[in-house]
């Protein structure tokens, strides 16, 4: 993934074969907001009517130094567009009740959400690009290396590797659900554009053993992104070709169409906020009855 910006905007898109799947129309755009840059992921506050957007400002691989997060209300209003700074190119986050956990190439960052403050940065030396960060219910924090393959776990002050590379390639979204990490993979022999040689899925891992079991009818269905959940749906997105995809019943199902580039995507309420990473914007829709 050695490339520049204009490189991926260049690239061919991976044709998606579902052919069992129609599209439904798009649900409606609430609100919609542009001037980020690079926005990669967008998360929501457990309590408040907050947003965390990470932006990049340069390319995913880039250690410009110029990385930080906006702060937003829920109805897309700017309350601090620059409001924490000394990042490189920032992607997934997650949040406990006093911190804020931004995934960042090599590094994980921890802010003070009540003082707005990167407090402390933890460095895991085998990784290569960490993208996306998931938090189980005693604080342990898990993070996945899309470039370098693999997950890694943060505890006791240590960032260590937990899955390795050759379990799992190229993961990225990561999110509890029902007691379970679930991880949305890229896809297997990524490139330098981004695409793959074969496309990804989503999959279960124990946190006892660490072992991984795919889902067998969600498999090679896009380069996936984010995850989200809403009742007792996953949504997922697919950055390469902006699709965004509900999974419920043991069934993927299409739903709609964001745009190229839509990234790691949070779901609060009946809102879906969806970063469209290389058109600087979020847009926020109503997702009421979208779900399969």
């Amino acid at each position: 993934m050695h490339t520049t910006i204009q490189t991926v905007l260049r690239c061919t898109l991976a044709v998606l074969s579902l052919s069992s799947q129609a599209a439904i129309s798009a649900p409606e755009i609430s609100w919609s907001l542009e001037g980020f840059d690079e926005p990669e992921s967008v998360l929501a506050h457990p309590t408040k009517p907050l947003l965390y957007v990470s932006n990049m400002n340069g390319a995913p691989t880039e250690l410009n130094g110029k990385g930080y997060i906006s702060l937003l209300s829920s109805e897309g209003r700017i309350i601090r567009h620059v409001w924490v700074t000394g990042m490189d190119a920032p992607k997934g986050m997650a949040t406990d009740s006093k911190h804020l956990y931004v995934a960042d190439m090599q590094q994980l960052h921890i802010i003070d959400i009540d003082r707005g403050v990167l407090v402390k940065s933890v460095k895991a030396d085998s990784s290569v690009m960490l993208n996306d960060v998931a938090i189980d219910d005693t604080g342990v924090v898990y993070i996945s290396d899309l470039l370098g393959g693999g997950l890694y776990r943060y505890q006791n002050d240590t960032l260590q590797q937990w899955v390795t590379g050759e379990q799992i390639p190229h993961p990225n979204g990561l999110i509890f659900k029902d007691d379970e990490l679930i991880v949305a993979s890229w896809g297997t022999g990524i490139k330098d554009d981004f695409t793959t040689e074969t496309l990804g899925g989503l999959y279960a891992v124990n946190r006892a053993t660490a072992t991984l079991t795919p889902y067998k009818d969600a498999q090679q269905f896009g380069n996936l992104d984010g995850l989200a959940s809403t009742g007792d749906s996953l949504l997922i997105s697919d950055w390469m070709n902006g699709n965004i995809f509900g999974y419920k019943d043991k069934k993927v199902q299409l739903l709609f169409n964001a745009g190229k580039h839509a990234a790691d995507i949070m779901v609060k309420g009946d809102q879906l906020y969806v970063p469209m990473m290389f058109s600087q914007r979020i847009d926020t829709y109503t997702i009421e009855n979208q779900t399969p």
